[in-house]
């Protein structure tokens, strides 16, 4: 079975001693989905952040798309990066463009020219139901709007997965439960997630869910 993200009894201990992650192991198989829930300060931003190798793990390993991340030199980091896609908290958007141009700049950022280009930027829109809103101003774009918008930027050019840290935050559940529809139509069309939440309430809202779908708990301060 070929993996998207492995992570092996990952340690991470803060500058003043205190445990953040011990021994914490998760896998997310390519056509994976899987939650990590978990109270503030319980590591779930952090964890993403140490899979992304933008801080060091105190100890154990993590495989992102098959490589070993802390052996590889930061220019290996940023082209693996290319294969990922990332939604922080909290998301990020241009606010003075439209959402196309969201999706452009980022498109060409990549390198990304021609028919690729166009057949990426559709596909980004499709799966997020956002086609109508193409060229409306980011400002403009309602709450959720906003979320799937930052969404479909994640999510292209289509990654090998996607990882989203708490994409429901700060949504009434109607909202949160169409942001789930939309990471479901991400998954769907072939790419892994690793997303991040609170609470789980917005996964049992919606049945049945996937035998794929892995929910992971954390409680504060240590990996449960």
């Amino acid at each position: 079975m070929q993996i998207a993200v492995q992570v092996s009894e990952l340690t991470f201990t803060t500058d003043e001693g205190v445990p953040v992650l011990e021994g914490f192991s998760l896998g997310v198989p390519r056509d994976g989905f899987a939650v990590v829930v978990g109270p503030p300060s319980s590591g779930k931003t952090l964890l993403l952040r140490l899979i992304l190798r933008e801080l060091p793990p105190t100890g154990g390993q993590i495989l992102l798309v098959g490589r070993n991340v802390a052996r590889l030199s930061p220019k290996k980091v940023a082209q693996l990066r290319r294969r990922v896609g990332y939604l922080p908290q909290p998301p990020v958007l241009l606010t003075d463009r439209t959402l196309e141009e969201n999706l452009l700049f980022k498109l060409r950022a990549y390198g990304l020219e021609g028919e690729e280009r166009e057949e990426e930027l559709e596909r980004a829109l499709a799966i997020t139901g956002l086609e109508a809103r193409r060229t409306a101003p980011v400002a403009e774009l309602t709450p959720l709007e906003a979320r799937r918008a930052a969404l479909a930027v994640a999510a292209c050019p289509q990654p090998v997965v996607l990882l989203a840290d708490d994409p429901f935050r700060d949504l009434p559940e109607p909202d949160q439960d169409a942001v789930l529809e939309t990471l479901f139509s991400i998954w769907q069309a072939g790419t892994a997630l690793l997303v991040t939440a609170r609470e789980e309430g917005v996964f049992h809202r919606r049945t049945p869910l996937p035998s794929q779908l892995k929910l992971v708990h954390l409680r504060q301060g240590v990996e449960g």
